[in-house]
C-alpha cells in the first residue's frame, strides 16, 4: 500500500502498488518507481493488465495493473500486501516496456 497522488497533484489516495525499482536504484535514491493497482471495472486502457493470479497477492479481489508509472517517494510506503506472481509480473514489465515504447 502506497500513497499515490491524483493528477492534479493535490490530493492523495491510498492504493496498493507494485514496486518495480529494487535495492541499487533504492541504494541512491529517496524515490521508488511503482505501477499503481485498481479494482475499479472499466474497460482497459492502453497497458493496462488484470491480473492472473490476484488471489494469491493479498489484494481482496480481481485487480488490475495500471497502464501507468508513479514516481513516490519510498517514506509513503505505507505497508506490504504480498507478492504478484512470476507470470503477473513478467507481463506487467512486458507492457511497461510497451507503454515506453522499448
Amino acid at each position: 500500500m502506497v500513497r499515490i497522488r491524483f493528477t492534479d497533484r493535490a490530493q492523495t489516495k491510498k492504493r496498493p502498488a507494485i514496486v518495480l525499482t529494487g535495492d541499487p536504484y533504492h541504494a541512491s535514491r529517496a524515490d521508488a518507481v511503482v505501477v499503481p493497482l485498481t479494482t475499479k471495472r472499466y474497460n482497459s486502457y492502453y497497458g493496462d493488465y488484470d491480473l492472473a493470479e490476484w488471489r494469491g497477492t493479498g489484494l481482496p479481489m480481481p485487480t488490475k495493473a495500471k497502464g501507468t508509472l508513479e514516481t513516490i517517494e519510498r517514506s509513503t510506503i505505507i505497508s506490504r500486501l504480498g507478492t504478484v506472481s512470476a507470470l503477473d509480473f513478467e507481463q506487467i514489465k512486458q507492457n511497461v516496456r510497451t507503454i515506453l515504447n522499448l
